[in-house]
């Protein structure tokens, strides 16, 4: 990346790093809540540069878990995180008074706004997959294995296979019937031939 753009990204997550947010996470961690922000970052090893390396991870992580494997419950994983990280997202870019890198001042407010519409788009997108979908369960599909039935597409399926047993016995029913009324006409037909007495000779003076 350009030298500029790397500073201010550098530069936007130190200052998410110093944010009051951040307190708590130092408390518990067992640190001196008097510690100012520099020291306890350098103390935990905290630079912009892994900050940004482990939210590209867990980003990552995500999207693995929304692509390879099958059912809800990944999804719903993906979800919450996707949830978790735009409301940091918008937290910190508001809290630390950031824009985009390399936004001219000017332009600052309209992008921090464009920010604050992806932010809100995003967290309704991951709250679609807590709240409705499934993974795609493409690692199955490259091993060639069929993935487990979801969203209740098994009873469907078994629901389909049963009509379709009764529909062939159906079939099977109205190609024998035709078949057993044919011999049962020929069977009365055979019974009255048989019933009938034959004419009796004309006799002759």
């Amino acid at each position: 990346a350009p030298k500029p753009l790397q500073q201010e990204v550098f530069a936007a997550y130190a200052k998410f790093i110093g944010l009051p947010l951040l307190h708590p996470v130092v408390a518990t961690l067992g640190l001196s809540a008097q510690n100012v922000i520099p020291p306890v970052v350098s103390t935990l090893g905290l630079s912009a540069q892994n900050v940004m390396l482990a939210l590209a991870l867990v980003h990552l992580v995500a999207v693995a878990m929304l692509l390879l494997p099958s059912g809800k419950q990944p999804a719903k994983v993906a979800g919450l995180w996707v949830m978790i990280a735009m409301a940091g997202a918008e937290y910190c870019t508001r809290a630390a008074d950031v824009a985009p890198p390399m936004t001219p001042e000017e332009f600052k407010w309209q992008a921090q706004v464009l920010g604050t519409i992806s932010h809100i788009f995003l967290f309704l997108c991951g709250a679609y997959c807590v709240a409705r979908t499934s993974s795609l369960g493409l690692a199955s599909a490259v091993l060639g294995r069929k993935p487990k039935a979801i969203d209740g597409s098994q009873d469907s399926t078994k629901a389909i296979s049963k009509d379709s047993k009764a529909n062939a016995k159906k079939q099977d029913k109205a190609a024998i019937g035709p078949s057993k009324a044919d011999a049962q006409e020929a069977k009365e037909a055979s019974r009255k031939r048989n019933s009938t007495p034959p004419p009796k000779a004309k006799k002759t003076k």
